[in-house]
């Protein structure tokens, strides 16, 4: 077996020269979460630490479970910084969260689709998911992501028919 080759099937991603362009999620909502959580397990660290050596044997149960919270946003924030496609001429690298970066072709496209989500009658979102022949999801992006506009340009440019049939049928009811 290839050494290229993982254990699900795939192939690692490699050094594959510069990158055409990255989408990925916006920066605001990932930067609130790494910033809150890194406070507060900065801030439950320090109340710990103090309010131990001001009386030895107090209960700092609380200022632990600031700082475990904090973990918890930071970690987060991190994984949803981590969430990438980076595309190239003709692959694109998929990541999410703290995983590898998949490699996929982008003849593996075999059906393009818009969704939408809301949230009881607040703002609805609207996302790109792509499909290959053996209807395993590719990837799922959103209009707002950084570098959409370049994603959608470079996928109609290389699948015309999947691009096409996808503006066709449009936004789901």
């Amino acid at each position: 077996m290839s050494d290229s080759i993982n254990t699900w099937g795939g192939t690692e991603a490699k050094a594959d020269g510069e990158p055409l362009f990255v989408v990925q999620r916006p920066r605001f909502p990932q930067q609130i979460l790494i910033v809150l959580g890194g406070a507060a397990v900065v801030f439950g660290l320090l109340g710990t630490v103090i309010e131990q050596l001001v009386v030895p044997g107090a209960d700092s149960t609380a200022f632990v479970l600031i700082g475990l919270v904090g973990a918890l946003f930071l970690l987060i924030g991190l994984a949803l910084a981590a969430g990438r496609v980076t595309v190239f001429d003709r692959h694109y690298l998929v990541k999410s969260g703290f995983g590898k970066a998949r490699r996929r072709e982008v003849d593996d496209i075999h059906v393009l689709r818009y969704g939408t989500q809301s949230a009881g009658g607040g703002p609805t979102f609207v996302s790109l998911t792509a499909w290959n022949d053996r209807k395993k999801k590719q990837f799922t992006v959103f209009t707002n992501f950084r570098g959409y506009d370049e994603f959608t340009a470079w996928l109609a440019e290389r699948r015309p028919e999947q691009w096409t049939e996808c503006e066709r049928l449009g936004l789901p009811e």
